[in-house]
């Protein structure tokens, strides 16, 4: 993996499966360009880990931030990956370490572990974390992603479709959903003691937006709708931002012209998220266009926080609207006041929505479920299935 990435819920879960493979089955040796969080903490299971280095300029790469899409772009890579000697050095560590089968845990990683696998005969698997869009970054992705991976574990049916040809979905994705420890993610185990560092009162009603500020996340129709909230005389709405992020300036910015700063907390990146949840009433997630499976509503419903999510990508996979949350359009702020407003109302609701969404986590979106699924495909592209 790269590492250099600021952590998401795609790396968080990289860090879950790891953990969590059988040991009877799987000896995980990690790969890594860069010592990030992530990394340091797969070392702390006393896991093999070996720096691969690649550069600067490779491992800072982020697809987000890439104004021009192009095939240029991804031969510009693998120009660099040559030129680093990386493939040739990850070749030479595949076989010292007489691996058996490459898992990717990111795009860069794809790239390169691909490579290695068709030029050393090893079966390549990886997640598809990305809820790609149909254009030329898309296309190119989706061509390197069907060259160079044998099996693509997609963790949503949205991102599966991605991969049709010529109206056929590709036999190598398949879905395989995220999953949430329900362990650490449980409301009876979290207490709720950083209520008083927020200084939060007593019947405040609290939302949560949680993950990075860009603009696709949306977070500013989120703020637009708490400023009409307060306009229209609802005062005991507070809000708790985790997260960081190119757009955090601005985001601010935007709190600080529409008069509601005492209303919108910035937390910045938070490593205690159960115990955020723990003090939320609702989970706000107001992405406009791309979502693949999102690890912070499937926390909050483990946590029985109920989400009021837009419908974009695999948010309606994931929450079901009028049962564990409420879907609105995206960039409706008039709807998703309706919504906070129909949950401050309600808060026999809330509890009911609450309870339903621990409970759809535990049928279908816990770890131990994923990393099952995940462990018979290695096996099965082991055996050649």
């Amino acid at each position: 993996m790269n590492g250099a990435k600021p952590p998401r819920g795609g790396e968080f879960f990289t860090l879950s499966l790891i953990k969590n493979l059988s040991r009877d089955l799987f000896n995980p040796v990690l790969v890594y360009a860069y010592e990030g969080f992530i990394v340091r903490e797969i070392k702390k299971d006393n896991i093999e880990a070996i720096r691969l280095s690649l550069g600067d300029k490779l491992i800072n790469i982020y697809l987000r931030k890439i104004k021009l899409y192009n095939p240029g772009f991804i031969l510009t890579v693998l120009w660099q990956l040559i030129a680093s000697g990386a493939i040739f050095k990850l070749r030479r560590l595949l076989k010292e370490k007489d691996i058996h089968l490459i898992y990717a845990a990111d795009n860069l990683s794809k790239l390169l572990g691909g490579i290695a696998g068709r030029t050393t005969g090893l079966k390549v698997v990886a997640h598809c974390h990305d809820d790609f869009k149909e254009d030329s970054l898309g296309r190119i992705m989706r061509a390197f992603y069907l060259l160079l991976l044998d099996r693509i574990l997609t963790v949503s049916e949205r991102v599966r479709k991605f991969f049709t040809v010529k109206g056929k979905l590709c036999p190598k994705a398949i879905t395989v959903y995220n999953g949430v420890d329900p362990d650490i993610f449980n409301p009876e185990r979290v207490d709720d003691n950083v209520k008083a560092d927020f200084g939060l009162k007593e019947g405040a009603f609290v939302l949560g937006s949680i993950g990075v500020l860009e603009k696709d996340k949306g977070q500013n129709y989120l703020f637009e709708a708490i400023a009409k909230l307060k306009a229209e005389g609802i005062a005991n709405i507070v809000c708790l931002v985790c997260g960081s992020g190119p757009e955090e300036v601005n985001l601010k910015g935007i709190v600080r012209a529409r008069d509601i700063s005492a209303e919108v907390l910035f937390l910045g990146y938070r490593n205690d998220i159960p115990k955020i949840l723990k003090v939320l009433n609702v989970v706000v997630m107001t992405s406009l266009t791309i979502e693949a499976c999102p690890m912070t509503a499937l926390e909050a419903m483990s946590m029985k926080v109920p989400v009021i999510a837009t419908k974009v990508g695999g948010l309606p996979e994931v929450v079901v609207d009028g049962e564990t949350g409420l879907l609105i359009p995206p960039g409706d702020v008039d709807a998703l006041c309706r919504s906070i407003k129909n949950l401050v109302k309600h808060p026999d609701m809330r509890l009911k929505m609450g309870k339903a969404g621990r409970e759809r986590v535990l049928e279908r979106f816990t770890i131990e479920e994923n990393v099952r699924k995940t462990e018979d495909i290695f096996l099965n592209v082991l055996k050649g299935n």
